[in-house]
């Protein structure tokens, strides 16, 4: 929303709270002087593109790059974030269970270890007892 405060009122990433920033050109932000233009997009994705502006809270003097991005895109990026949290637990999970399936097999094979031994014995003890 535009104020009469010099600014348009905003959420400044470093106050963490919604303040007045005035719009400034976003290559005095990037110190890049190719950086003038406000419309963006990416060659290896065609269907990205947003604007970008410079931005100058008035309350702590911070300065940042602000983009305005489509609203489905957005709601697009929530959906993959989600499915990517849910991804990354199902893989910690997976991790566990499989350590922990590693641990039970190898004290599966300890066991199956000492139980051949034990036959082994019990077949040598019996022989000896035969002999």
């Amino acid at each position: 929303m535009r104020t009469s405060k010099g600014g348009t009122d905003m959420y400044c990433p470093r106050c963490k709270k919604i303040k007045t920033c005035k719009a400034i050109s976003a290559a005095q932000v990037t110190m890049d002087t190719s950086d003038y233009a406000q419309r963006k997009y990416y060659t290896e994705h065609a269907d990205i593109h947003f604007f970008q502006r410079g931005r100058l809270c008035l309350s702590c003097g911070h300065r940042f790059v602000s983009g305005e991005v489509d609203l489905e895109f957005l709601q697009e990026l929530i959906e993959l974030r989600d499915a990517l949290k849910e991804i990354k637990s199902n893989a910690e999970m997976y991790t566990k269970q499989s350590a922990a399936a590693a641990d039970s097999l190898s004290k599966l094979n300890n066991s199956l270890g000492v139980l051949k031994a034990l036959k082994l014995y019990r077949k040598t003890g019996k022989r000896e007892n035969l002999d």
